[in-house]
C-alpha cells in the first residue's frame, strides 16, 4: 500500500468521504440509477462508459456552506435537469453542423449557457428548495466571468471576453465593457434577450444560429478557455464493444437515437454489464440481426479462465457454514481461476480476481522462526485463553430465575408471597466455544515490504489466540497486479493464509510465506471478505484490515478512498464489525489519522512503532473477545 507520506501538501485534496457518499446517494435517487458513480472534474461532466457523473472542482476552497450549496446545484443541473430536460438528437446534430465552423466552441458553450438556464428554472420550479443552491450558484459564477472579462481583454481574447458577456447579460449581471467591443457586445444582445422564452433544446440551438452570422468576420478567434464540458460525453457511443461495419446504421434504423440523457445511460450501462465478462467468442452485431455462422468457435483447452462458476448444493454445517463455504471456496480459489467481480461496487466494475492458497514456508530458518515468536508471545496468548475460557465457564453458570418450570428454587418463599408464583429456574445453555468469527485482510502492497517481519509475527499471533480459543477465522492478504492493469481489466489476487474451515489447523508455514506485491484496492477486498463472513452462521462476526496507507491501485485514487468507506459501511449495516489496525514505523500524522476516520470511522488504530503491531493487535483482539463473550 502507498504510503501516505507520499502526499505533497500543495496538490493534495484529500476527499471527505463521507460527504461524498451522501452526494452519491442523492444523485442516484434523482436519477434512480442504483449504481451511479460520482467524481470530481473541472466542470461538470456526464461520463456514460463509467457510469459516473462529475461535479466540478470549482466550489473547492471555499465556506463550507458555499462549498455544500455549490455542489449541490451541480447535482440539481445533472441528475434532475440535464439528465431528462436535455435532448440528444438536437445536440448532437448541432454538434455535427459546427465540425468545421470557426466559432465552433463558442457557438457549442453558448448552447449549454443558454440550456443551463432554461433548466435551472424548470428545476426550481418544479424543486422550489434547490432555489438556494442556484442562487449561490449564479452569484460566484457572475463573479468569476466578471474577474475573468478584463483579463481576457487585457490579453486579447476577444472571444473569452464576449462569452463573459453573455453571461452576465442572461444572468442581470452588472458589469463593464470595454467601449472598443461595444458595437460586438450591442450586436448579439437583442438575440439573447429570446433567451427567457426557450422551451427546448432546439430553441436554444436556434438562438445560437442566430449568433452566428452576426460575429462572421468580426470574431476571428475561438475560445482560449473551457467553460462547459457537459455536452463532451454525449456525443456517440464509445462503448467496450466493438460495432461492425454497417452495424450502426442498422442500429439507428432500428431504435433511433436516444432522446435523454438518462435513456443514454441505462442503455450503455445495461450494454456494458450485458457485454463485460468472457463469453462465447462471436461476432457482436448487437444481437438483433444476423446469426454466428461458427468461424469463431475454438477448441476448448485446459487451463482457460473460467466463465461461470457453481455452488454447490450440500446444506450448512449448523456450527460454522462450513460446507457451504466450501462449496464457494471450491469455485475458484485453489484452483486460482479468473472470476469477474460482480457486486463489488462501480469503482470496481473491471476487476477479476482469483484466491489462491498460500504455499506454506516449512524451511528450517522458517520453523525457527516461528518458534522464537510462539515463545516471545506465549504469555499473551495463555493470559487470554484463560481469561476468555472463565468468561465462558461464568456464563455456562449464570441461572435465570423466575420463570415457569425448570428446576425448582432453593428459595421457595416467593410461592408463598407471590400471586403467580414462578419458582422455578434452568442453567444457561452450556457453550464451550466463543459465537463468533474473525476475517483478516492483510494489504500485501509493495510498501509493505519493510514491515513484513513484524507483520507476520503480528498476524501469527491473531492466528494462534484464535486457534487456541477454537474460533473460526480466515486470514488473506490483498493486492492487484500493476504491471497488467488497465482501464478494462484489473487482475487482484486473494491470497489465504488460512482458510474459515480449516479449524485447529497450525498455517503458521503460510503466515510465514506472506510477501509483498504491488498494489492493493481496499475497498474491493472488505467487500470480499464481506461476501465470506455473511456465509457464517456465528452470532458476531468481525472484519480486521491491517494496511500501511491509503488506497493505491489503477484509477483508484480518490475514488479508492470513497469505495472504501462505502463498503465499511455496508459491512456495518449487515452486522460485521470492522476494526482497521495502520502499520506503520512512525505515529500517524493528523493528516492519516483523518484519512483513516473517512474511511474507518471511528474504529481505527494506529501502531506507534514497528514493535508494536503485535501488541496492538493482541489489545483489539482481547476487546473483541471480550465482546463476544459478553453477548453469549
Amino acid at each position: 500500500m502507498t504510503s501516505i507520506n507520499r502526499f505533497i501538501d500543495f496538490n493534495d485534496e484529500l476527499i471527505n468521504a463521507g460527504e461524498r457518499l451522501r452526494l452519491e446517494r442523492l444523485a442516484r435517487a434523482l436519477t434512480g440509477m442504483p449504481d451511479l458513480g460520482l467524481t470530481e472534474r473541472q466542470h461538470i461532466e456526464f461520463h456514460p462508459a463509467s457510469n459516473e457523473l462529475a461535479m466540478s472542482v470549482f466550489w473547492r476552497h471555499r465556506d463550507a456552506e458555499v462549498t455544500e450549496q455549490g455542489r449541490l446545484s451541480d447535482l440539481y443541473l445533472l441528475a434532475a435537469g440535464f439528465w431528462s430536460k436535455f435532448d440528444l438528437a438536437v445536440w448532437r446534430e448541432f454538434r455535427s453542423e459546427t465540425e468545421g465552423h470557426a466559432l465552433r466552441e463558442f457557438l457549442r458553450s453558448a448552447v449549454l449557457l443558454f440550456e443551463e438556464l432554461r433548466i435551472t428554472d424548470a428545476v426550481i420550479a418544479e424543486r422550489p428548495g434547490t432555489e438556494e443552491a442556484f442562487a449561490i450558484r449564479r452569484r460566484l459564477y457572475g463573479e468569476f466571468h466578471m474577474g475573468q472579462q478584463s483579463v481576457n481583454l487585457r490579453r486579447g481574447f476577444r472571444a473569452d471576453a464576449l462569452f463573459n458577456h453573455l453571461y452576465a447579460v442572461i444572468h442581470g449581471i452588472p458589469e463593464t465593457y470595454a467601449s472598443s467591443e461595444d458595437e460586438l457586445a450591442g450586436l448579439i444582445e437583442p438575440v439573447l434577450y429570446g433567451v427567457f422564452d426557450t422551451r427546448s433544446t432546439a430553441d436554444s440551438v436556434r438562438m445560437a444560429e442566430q449568433m452566428a452570422p452576426l460575429l462572421d468576420g468580426r470574431l476571428r478567434e475561438d475560445l482560449q478557455h473551457s467553460y462547459y464540458a457537459v455536452g463532451d460525453g454525449l456525443v456517440g457511443p464509445k462503448s467496450d464493444f466493438h460495432y461492425h461495419k454497417g452495424t450502426e446504421d442498422r442500429e439507428k434504423g432500428e431504435t433511433g437515437e436516444k432522446e435523454s440523457v438518462g435513456e443514454l445511460f441505462s442503455t450503455w450501462h445495461a450494454a456494458n454489464k450485458s457485454e463485460k465478462g468472457m463469453h462465447l467468442n462471436y461476432e457482436l452485431e448487437h444481437g438483433r440481426i444476423g446469426e454466428g455462422d461458427g468461424t469463431g468457435a475454438r477448441e476448448g483447452r485446459e487451463g482457460a479462465d473460467a466463465t461461470s462458476t457453481g455452488r454447490g448444493q450440500s446444506a450448512a454445517d449448523e456450527r460454522s457454514g462450513v460446507a457451504r463455504e466450501a462449496a464457494t471456496e471450491a469455485a475458484g480459489s485453489e484452483a486460482g481461476a479468473w472470476i469477474k467481480a460482480e457486486g463489488f461496487g462501480t469503482a470496481n466494475e473491471s476487476v477479476v480476481y482469483r484466491e489462491v492458497l498460500a504455499e506454506a514456508d516449512n524451511t528450517a530458518e522458517a520453523r525457527e522462526r516461528i518458534q522464537k515468536w510462539r515463545e516471545e508471545s506465549i504469555p499473551h496468548v495463555r493470559a487470554i485463553v484463560k481469561e476468555m475460557q472463565k468468561r465462558i465457564e461464568r456464563k455456562r453458570e449464570e441461572r435465570r430465575e423466575g420463570l415457569p418450570k425448570g428446576r425448582l428454587s432453593k428459595n421457595p418463599v416467593s410461592v408463598l408471597l407471590n400471586e403467580r408464583p414462578r419458582p422455578f429456574y434452568r442453567k444457561q445453555s452450556p457453550s464451550k466455544r466463543l459465537d463468533a468469527v474473525f476475517g483478516l485482510l492483510v494489504d500485501g502492497s509493495g510498501s509493505m515490504a519493510d514491515k513484513l517481519d513484524e507483520t507476520k509475527k503480528a498476524v501469527l499471533l491473531f492466528h494462534d489466540i484464535l486457534r487456541s480459543l477454537d474460533t473460526s477465522h480466515g486470514i488473506a492478504v490483498y493486492q492487484e497486479d500493476s504491471a497488467t492493469a488497465t482501464k478494462k481489466r484489473q487482475p487482484n489476487t486473494l491470497q489465504w493464509l488460512h482458510r474459515f474451515r480449516d479449524d485447529g489447523k497450525d498455517d503458521g508455514g503460510r503466515i510465514l510465506s506472506l510477501e509483498a506485491g504491488d498494489d492493493n484496492r481496499d475497498g474491493f477486498a472488505v467487500r470480499w471478505m464481506t461476501s465470506r463472513l455473511l456465509q457464517r452462521t456465528e452470532a458476531h462476526r468481525f472484519l480486521l484490515v491491517f494496511s500501511d496507507g491509503e488506497p493505491s491501485a489503477f484509477g483508484y485514487g480518490q475514488n479508492g478512498i470513497v469505495d472504501t468507506a462505502e463498503a465499511v459501511r455496508e459491512a456495518e449495516k449487515q452486522g460485521i464489525t470492522v476494526i482497521h489496525l495502520f502499520l506503520s514505523s512512525e505515529p500517524a500524522t493528523a493528516r492519516q489519522q483523518e484519512l483513516f476516520r473517512m474511511m474507518f470511522g471511528n474504529r481505527s488504530v494506529s501502531a506507534d512503532s514497528i514493535d508494536r503491531f503485535s501488541d496492538e493487535t493482541l489489545r483489539i483482539l482481547r476487546k473483541l473477545l471480550v465482546l463476544a463473550s459478553g453477548n453469549m
